[in-house]
């Protein structure tokens, strides 16, 4: 270690829009200011890349994808972050969490996190193997839920005290809105008078649009139901067409990814995660602390912040029969929407935000820096 505050570098592979993605620019935002912060991504900024250089803050984008067709692509990874010289790479996602922390290693970084946002049961036995012996040479991983540590301590053979579960963490800042419920609605194509839903996730298969879908169509008191479809991702062109096939053209509006999210969840009645697998998804937690009543798929960390009946309504993942009965008693009674969400909202707003998942991450900095630094082998010699 030298006499120069610590840095800390974000690795990822690109800056789409999603949760993972809102953790690093919560991150840059909010570290403390002992702290030096950039972003580095492997191949190109995206979206979120782009919101973070607007903002002034450092990032730099290498181009580079890294795998069996471009072997060289990691040693050019490794030589850009030697350059960079952090005291800690933090990856997240999966090509960083692979390439990256084997480049840090390479580069002799003192101080490698892997990030593990959500149970990822079809893992590749290879990618497990890599992720096995990379462990032995990672500071921690952070797991996003107790279930998500429990999964990958279990599949990939890790040691339980390298693993550390930071629940993510929300700015509330984002419930801010510029336009109004009714402007909103309008500009959606959601009439005022109906209510409506919204899911705001990729559009893969692991948030299982396709069972939303079902489910709507299922039930003839689902009739009236609206459904705004915040987005993007590999199946934005097959979704529409299941849309078409369901007879609920007019009643799903696809909205693309978007961040005005605020103005989203402030016209719609409630919110659906029917995810097939997650981890601690960040726009549940929005949306719950925004006031919205939430039906959810009982998969790894959602449990943890939905309790049923309680600050929401839990079913089994891929049932359609159970989501579309959820969904009914959700639309049908407003008095138990309106206290699902106040529940959910006082459940949420004081464990969830992003002062405490600030927090602890910089817990965890100081405490590996700190371990570091009273035992400064290379890494090349760390045989853990």
């Amino acid at each position: 270690m030298t006499g120069r505050p610590p840095r800390v570098l974000y690795l990822a592979h690109t800056l789409a829009v999603g949760g993972a993605e809102e953790m690093i620019l919560n991150l840059l935002r909010s570290l403390p200011a002992r702290f030096e912060r950039g972003v580095m991504c492997i191949d190109g900024p995206g979206p979120m890349g782009e919101e973070i250089r607007r903002a002034g803050l450092p990032i730099e984008s290498l181009g580079l994808q890294p795998g069996l067709r471009r072997p060289f692509d990691l040693l050019r990874l490794q030589r850009a972050l030697e350059a960079a010289q952090p005291t800690i790479v933090h990856t997240f996602l999966l090509t960083a969490s692979l390439y990256g922390r084997f480049a840090a290693m390479l580069a002799r970084v003192p101080i490698v996190i892997g990030t593990e946002v959500n149970i990822y049961e079809r893992k590749q036995a290879a990618h497990r193997l890599a992720e096995r012996w990379l462990m032995q040479r990672t500071d921690a991983v952070i797991a996003s839920a107790e279930s998500v540590r429990e999964f990958y301590i279990q599949q990939v053979q890790a040691d339980p005290d390298k693993v550390v579960v930071i629940h993510n963490g929300v700015e509330w800042s984002q419930l801010e809105t510029s336009r109004s419920r009714a402007e909103m609605r309008a500009e959606a194509g959601v009439p005022a008078d109906v209510v409506a839903a919204v899911i705001i996730a990729r559009l893969t298969e692991q948030k299982a649009h396709r069972v939303l879908f079902e489910a709507m169509a299922s039930r003839a008191e689902l009739s009236g139901l609206h459904l705004m479809v915040v987005g993007d991702g590999e199946l934005r062109d097959e979704l529409p067409r299941q849309v078409e096939r369901l007879g609920l053209r007019g009643r799903v509006h696809f909205l693309g990814a978007r961040r005005d999210l605020g103005n989203l969840l402030g016209a719609a009645d409630l919110f659906v995660m029917p995810s097939l697998w997650e981890g601690l998804p960040l726009s549940l937690v929005l949306a719950m602390g925004s006031g919205l009543p939430v039906a959810a798929s009982r998969v790894a960390g959602i449990p943890e912040v939905v309790e049923d009946g309680v600050t929401g309504l839990l079913v089994a993942p891929g049932q359609v029969p159970q989501l579309a009965a959820a969904l009914v008693r959700l639309t049908q009674d407003p008095a138990l929407r309106e206290t699902l969400g106040a529940r959910a909202r006082a459940f949420v707003r004081s464990r969830f935000g992003v002062e405490q998942y600030v927090t602890a991450m910089t817990s965890l900095y100081d405490r590996l820096i700190d371990a570091r630094t009273q035992d400064p082998r290379p890494r090349t010699q760390d045989h853990r």
